[in-house]
């Protein structure tokens, strides 16, 4: 039997090994250090994909539903003016949010139902190509063989910088995440996702479960890099937007014309270590999800991996980038400024709905 080590232990690491644990592979999962911070957005594509991998039963007391989406303007008197909503309500399709730890546990637990997977707390750090396996080399000098890897460690990990040479990326976003318990902010935001448009950049906020507490997320997507999020004198929108929010910078590749390859002798990447997703369709997390799917569903036929990355390479890569493109686009509407935010906010005021319809229908639909 084939050994597949799956080096990471985020979202992504534990939802690939879902997938292949009753399949023909001994399976080895090293999960090292990781922090699951904040929360996911779930798509209606998302949903579709993840109650294929797990079930249903098990996401819903953790998954926090939307009724609307908001795109509201905050003005130079920091006054909030609306601008268009969505009603989700009349919608058949799933939008809501569970926290990537929650996500992380529930895809861990499956995983861990098959006695046969292996899990190291090992950080690799180096891959070396040997004649007939690979090796693995971890932080404290021991050495793991394999005969396959799927690196699901992200843009900064060994399995990246494997395959495309160096995990070093140029031209990375800057994109700042925090999460809050406070009530207040939570009863504002209830069920609804929102995007706040300021002068520096945009706000999206919605609800979710941290913990099994009721809590609120946030994302500020900054102009430029040199701009942090802005701090607020309004009393409604500190409640809203609390100016004690104990903000995480994280970054993500900016380039969307970059084409890497995303398999080298043996070593298949996955998630964020293969597409860097900009974030302003929130379909980093979604569109892994339908990769998994892809990879699930070739595998019901065919156990052979190199045939797999083949056909997931010529299938899969040609979306991603689609995806990507149209979530430049969305970005830099969203952060557009003076004449062209103006015209933006007019577009939105009296097409909001089919904006959002046209926009997202088709990422949706996916």
């Amino acid at each position: 039997m084939k050994s597949i080590s799956i080096i990471g232990g985020g979202f992504s690491a534990w939802l690939i090994a879902s997938i292949f644990i009753k399949k023909k592979f001994s399976v080895n999962v090293f999960e090292g250090e990781n922090l699951h911070f904040g929360s996911q957005q779930i798509s209606p594509n998302g949903w579709k994909a993840l109650t294929q991998i797990v079930d249903k039963e098990d996401i819903k007391p953790v998954f926090e539903a939307f009724n609307a989406i908001h795109i509201k303007k905050i003005n130079s008197e920091e006054i909030l003016e609306l601008l268009s909503n969505y009603d989700l309500t009349n919608n058949d399709e799933v939008y809501g949010s569970i926290s990537r730890e929650n996500l992380v546990n529930i895809l861990k637990q499956q995983v861990l139902s098959n006695k046969d997977v292996k899990i190291y707390s090992s950080l690799i750090n180096h891959i070396i190509d040997s004649d007939n396996k690979i090796e693995l080399l971890d932080t404290k000098k021991r050495i793991f063989e394999t005969d396959f890897v799927i690196g699901a460690d992200g843009t900064q990990g060994a399995s990246r910088k494997f395959v495309v040479g160096s995990n070093k990326q140029t031209n990375l976003k800057k994109i700042f995440r925090a999460i809050s318990l406070d009530t207040s902010s939570y009863n504002l935001a209830k069920k609804t996702l929102q995007i706040l448009l300021h002068s520096q950049g945009y706000f999206v906020i919605y609800p979710t479960i941290i913990k099994n507490k009721k809590a609120t997320n946030y994302i500020f997507v900054p102009t430029d890099n040199n701009v942090s999020p802005p701090i607020f004198d309004s009393e409604l929108l500190n409640y809203l937007i609390p100016n004690k929010l104990n903000w995480q910078i994280s970054l993500v590749g900016n380039n969307t014309n970059e084409i890497t390859s995303i398999f080298k002798k043996g070593v298949f990447l996955f998630g964020e270590a293969a597409f860097p997703t900009l974030p302003h369709l929130a379909q980093g997390g979604n569109q892994i999800l339908e990769d998994a799917i892809f990879l699930k569903d070739f595998l019901e036929n065919n156990n052979n991996f190199n045939e797999m990355v083949e056909s997931f390479i010529q299938n899969r890569s040609k979306q991603r980038e689609i995806i990507n493109q149209k979530s430049k686009i969305v970005g830099k509407a969203l952060s557009s400024q003076k004449i062209t935010g103006y015209f933006r906010n007019l577009a939105i005021q009296s097409k909001g709905k089919k904006l959002i319809e046209d926009i997202f229908n088709q990422v949706w639909i996916s």
